[in-house]
């Protein structure tokens, strides 16, 4: 792994970390000021709970062994036969013989054959995991396949296994301070946090009522085990886009840092899964773009708000390495620590685009107020196929898709504990929300299912948790974001339903939505199979191409009134209107600066037409690349009245 050259100043500090020190003490305050807050006594941490059992590591672990797990193999196998046969000899002549006519839902005419194959086999083995071992197992073959996928690339440096140490107590030092007021308050009246036995009122402080002046929701401390130092281990790793040097890249180099969030639900998955397509997206940036990709603590050994912090803590690494709550060593360098935070782009897929955006509610709510001088947060956001709806309330989510291989729902409603007792599925939201007491027990599960039930009614109204029911205000202070869903997402009203939100509540700010026909869950993973997929990764680096550009004229001090804010600021194309135009497609054309400009370095082409009421760009794309302004799906107060807890009336338009 190739080493920092330029950082042994900065490593000869961690002997002088107050990790160690007495719980009075204050942490050392960084160069910029940040990590200068008091550092308050550690709260009592859970109870200890007897370790798992060898039998229980090994299902955390993805090994399974009990004889309902060989026939669920068993039955697996017969399911892939029986899947292809029904594809090339009931599905296929049908179609054939209606020429095509029900093919959305079924077989997209577009696809290739061994496409269809193959998700068939996909929608069939996804149906069939049903426990949290088997998904391990599923994200430990994820995680042998994906990766091949690299050695067709060249000109990229992938540093694994990067880790340093996280002090818990002072990385959530800035929550504490906005919070004080709060728990301070619920102590007086005599409502206890205790997790074993919380108040009512104290789970209520979880999503305080809508309306002005109404407090901030509170946050449960973690329950995931700690190191007998009160620290952690948060690992990751870089990709960079090296330059070829027998044939430079033409572009200037980039100075963007992708920080990055995988999905799986929450529970599987890592890095390395995503290493493919973060590699295309930083060669789609130019040289010397880089990503660094978050091994964040999964559920259910560490549920919410673990994972959140984890993303602050990576954040912290990359903007603010010498920050307390940091302790790093020589395993952790990278080139050019610290990285300025107004280059930085946070991204994620699936749950890992939930908790990008989690991470940007957390620093604006929790973070900020208490942090002198405030933080840089990034300049843009993409997330694709975000999950912003914990309890699967939305219609896609329930429904079932004939491609969607996304296993769900994810949740149940917080209203209704019969659903919640009686699921035969996975709850992946309870795993997040209050780990898996089979397995490992914690402070919010270790007394049976009314406990459970309790902490999961509360949490799952959380506005960390589903942000796309939060109450009005809570998604101010975003900044310019781009959602990419596809027609057969399960999470594609959770995507539509959050950037109407978004649009709603951060004026001025460039909100886009890329809905992508006949198109799967986190398809821009799979570009092997689909040309849509290499499409969507070129239209999220010309995003951040168009942010960075807005980023700059708002940053000069000499801005130009004479031009128009669309085709100066965000360097936007015009728009010519043709026969096609009048149909809903968009032709676009260059503008003056980009006829001036080298065809090496030419302004993103994107469609900009936007929704009236939330001034969000609604795009269709097709297959082929094509996109024209517009949406498909169930109507936006459909989605909005679909929340079962306060309707409506929650979301003032």
């Amino acid at each position: 792994m190739k080493k920092s050259k330029n950082l042994s100043s900065l490593y000869s500090r961690t002997a002088k970390t107050n990790v160690d020190a007495p719980d009075t003490a204050e942490p050392a305050a960084s160069k910029n000021g940040h990590g200068a807050h008091e550092r308050p006594d550690p709260p009592a941490h859970h109870p200890h709970y007897p370790a798992p059992s060898i039998f229980q590591r090994a299902s955390l672990n993805g090994i399974v062994f009990w004889p309902s797990d060989l026939w669920f193999l068993i039955r697996v196998g017969f399911a892939l036969v029986w899947s292809v046969i029904r594809l090339h000899y009931i599905e296929l002549p049908y179609h054939i013989l209606t020429r095509f006519r029900n093919s959305s839902k079924q077989h997209p005419a577009a696809w290739r054959w061994w496409a269809s194959v193959l998700f068939a086999l996909l929608r069939t083995g996804a149906s069939r995991v049903d426990t949290l071992p088997r998904v391990r197992l599923v994200g430990h073959l994820i995680q042998l396949v994906m990766p091949l996928q690299m050695y067709f690339e060249k000109y990229v440096q992938v540093i694994d296994k990067v880790q340093f140490k996280v002090n818990l107590d002072v990385l959530l030092a800035p929550e504490r301070a906005t919070l004080k007021d709060l728990r301070t308050d619920l102590k007086k009246k005599g409502h206890t946090d205790n997790p074993l036995h919380p108040s009512k009122e104290y789970l209520e402080s979880m999503h305080p009522p809508k309306g002005p002046g109404m407090p901030l929701a509170n946050l449960p401390e973690e329950v995931g085990l700690l190191d007998v130092d009160g620290t952690y281990t948060l690992r990751g790793e870089w990709i960079k886009f090296l330059d070829d040097p027998e044939n430079p890249d033409p572009r200037p180099r980039s100075k963007t840092v992708v920080l990055f969030f995988h999905g799986g639900a929450q529970i599987f998955c890592s890095p390395k899964t995503h290493r493919h397509f973060l590699t295309r997206l930083v060669k789609e940036l130019g040289p010397g773009a880089r990503a660094f990709s978050v091994d964040y603590r999964l559920s259910p050994e560490h549920p919410f708000p673990a994972a959140i912090h984890d993303a602050f803590a990576a954040y912290l690494y990359l903007t603010d390495p010498e920050n307390a709550a940091l302790v790093l060593n020589e395993d952790s360098a990278a080139d050019e620590l610290a990285v300025d935070p107004s280059d930085i782009v946070v991204a994620g897929d699936s749950a890992g685009g939930y908790l990008a955006l989690a991470f940007l509610m957390y620093m604006n709510q929790y973070v900020q107020p208490s942090t002198n001088p405030p933080f840089t947060t990034p300049h843009a956001a993409l997330l694709m196929s975000p999950l912003t709806d914990f309890s699967s309330s939305l219609p896609a989510a329930k429904s079932f898709d004939w491609y969607c291989y996304c296993p769900g729902p994810f949740g149940t409603s917080p209203t209704d504990k019969d659903m919640y007792v009686e699921a035969k599925k996975p709850n992946f939201t309870s795993f997040y929300l209050c780990g898996d007491n089979h397995l490992i027990c914690n402070s919010r599960n270790a007394l049976g299912l009314d406990q459970r039930w309790e902490w999961y009614s509360h949490l799952v109204q959380h506005p960390l948790v589903s942000p796309a029911h939060s109450v009005q205000g809570s998604l101010t202070g975003f900044p310019n974001t781009l959602v990419q869903t596809a027609t057969h997402d399960r999470l594609v009203d959770d995507g539509r339903l959050f950037i109407h939100r978004l649009g709603l509540e951060n004026s001025g700010t460039m909100m886009r939505i890329e809905n992508y026909k006949d198109m799967v869950h986190v398809h821009q993973l799979l570009s092997l199979l689909f040309e849509s997929s290499r499409i969507a990764t070129k239209n999220l680096a010309r995003f951040i191409q168009r942010s960075e550009r807005l980023r700059d004229a708002q940053d000069s001090e000499t801005p130009k009134p004479s031009r128009s804010f669309a085709s100066v600021l965000r360097k936007v194309p015009m728009r010519d209107q043709t026969e096609n135009g009048k149909n809903g497609n968009t032709k676009t054309s260059a503008t003056a600066d980009e006829q001036q400009t080298s065809p090496e370095v030419l302004y993103p082409q994107m469609v900009t037409e936007k929704f009236a009421e939330d001034k969000v760009e609604w795009v269709m794309v097709e297959q082929n690349g094509l996109e024209y302004s517009g949406d498909e799906g169930s109507a936006l107060d459909v989605l909005i009245s679909s929340w079962p807890v306060r309707g409506p009336s929650s979301h003032e338009e």
